[in-house]
């Protein structure tokens, strides 16, 4: 077949920062657009199968959806199921990304293209952002995310060892497990002692393809097309196609944190070789970035108190002496304010619901700053919106995603795999 997806079909799954209450509160936390909560719509390039943009739009009917691939088989399979699923706000239509120019019209308020740029050729990947250009509202947010240098580059080396030694092989499931079996076997070989920390970095990178599902191996590592960026370049290309950077859409994750006062250092030792940003993810190993971006020029609107009080908090901290609580994660958090520690109490209670931030903080935004370094610590989470209650695996959607992939999708846009036995 021409199409490589079509040839072996990728695994895709929710991604949960790519939900719409996600992006936007990410937006408003870092002075960018204000993006809807009612009556959006939203645009997935490199839909798959749906296995993101199906739970979204049956868990989200008051907004409409649209999904792109260049796989038929995948765009079929995401149609059976919506089908099935009765979803009037879905449609999943089977084009190229200049193909799609003429199959989509209108403005939408969310474009996502999660796992596309970096895999696709130069031509594909400047289509794509004719699309976005043209069809990204006003205010919109734009979400994607690329392999990144440093931690491609490395990667990268991997993958060209793969592609040379799986060459003659023709049958794409075929080259994939045979990827991983010299993977394991190179690991294996390598031994559990390191004399050296490539040694060790080298053993990991093994180990990843060799544990990796086929089609991953064969569409991260076999594809014709992996190309990483610099942050630097890929900022620098945005801009050039009338785009601004918001914020990360992950940013509340240890991978996708920023460290100010390491970067404030840099600043001030002047140490920034090819730019700051790219400094950075020198000395971090970053590997991948989700970004998310809005129309060029950017007005920075920076949050107010009254709209920190319009969101809603929501946190599950275990009481453990007079003035702590404890995460799951065995992180401790001093909370001395009484009221505060009160708050806390009752939301562990009705956890995962969540209390409007105004109900329980005072006037002038007392614990705001506190409430905000929780969430971003994700320690606990502030949203724009409650999401309706979980009604378990029984619901068709579920049982759909249970009986295709083995796993099902809350309203919070998580997956969850049913414990074996």
């Amino acid at each position: 077949m021409e199409n490589p997806y079509d040839e072996l079909p990728y695994n895709t799954y929710p991604i949960e920062w790519t939900t719409p209450e996600r992006l936007g509160l990410a937006s408003l936390l870092h002075g960018g657009p204000r993006a809807p909560l009612q009556g959006y719509r939203v645009l997935e390039l490199g839909c798959g199968d749906g296995g993101n943009l199906l739970p979204m739009a049956w868990y989200r009917p008051h907004a409409s959806f649209v999904g792109i691939d260049g796989a038929k088989t995948q765009i079929d399979l995401g149609n059976t199921h919506a089908t099935k699923l009765g979803l009037s706000n879905l449609r999943l239509l089977h084009a190229d990304f200049v193909e799609a120019a003429a199959l989509i019209e209108g403005h939408f308020d969310f474009i996502i293209a999660h796992g596309v740029f970096s895999w696709v050729p130069p031509s594909a990947r400047d289509a794509l952002l004719r699309l976005c250009a043209k069809h990204l509202s006003p205010s919109g947010l734009l979400y994607f995310n690329y392999n990144t240098k440093p931690g491609w580059a490395v990667r990268g080396m991997v993958r060209e060892f793969l592609l040379a030694q799986t060459a003659d092989i023709e049958d794409l499931r075929s080259r994939a497990e045979a990827a991983r079996a010299v993977a394991h076997a190179l690991a294996e070989g390598m031994g559990e002692e390191f004399d050296h920390p490539y040694r060790e970095l080298m053993r990991n990178e093994l180990a990843f393809v060799r544990d990796g599902h086929p089609s991953y191996v064969a569409h991260e590592f076999l594809a014709e097309h992996n190309d990483a960026y610099w942050r630097g370049d890929l900022l620098a290309l945005m801009s050039s196609h009338g785009f601004d950077h918001v914020a990360d859409a992950d940013f509340e994750f240890p991978w996708g944190r920023e460290e100010p006062e390491f970067t404030t250092w840099l600043q001030e030792q002047r140490v920034h070789g090819r730019g700051l940003p790219d400094t950075v993810d020198l000395l971090r190993y970053r590997q991948l970035h989700s970004p998310i971006f809005t129309r060029s020029p950017r007005t920075v609107r920076e949050v107010t108190a009254d709209e920190l009080d319009e969101l809603f908090f929501a946190a599950n901290l275990e009481p453990n002496t007079a003035t702590t609580f404890v995460h799951e994660s065995g992180a401790e958090i001093e909370v001395s304010d009484p009221r505060l520690r009160d708050t806390f109490v009752e939301l562990r209670q009705q956890w995962p619901a969540g209390r409007r931030v105004g109900e329980f903080c005072p006037p002038g935004s007392e614990f705001h700053e506190d409430l905000l370094l929780l969430h971003r610590n994700q320690l606990a989470q502030l949203r724009r919106v409650e999401p309706i209650a979980d009604p378990g695996p029984d619901n068709p959607l579920n049982q759909l995603e249970l009986s295709h992939s083995g796993y099902r999708t809350t309203p919070s846009h998580e997956w969850i795999q049913p414990k074996k036995g």
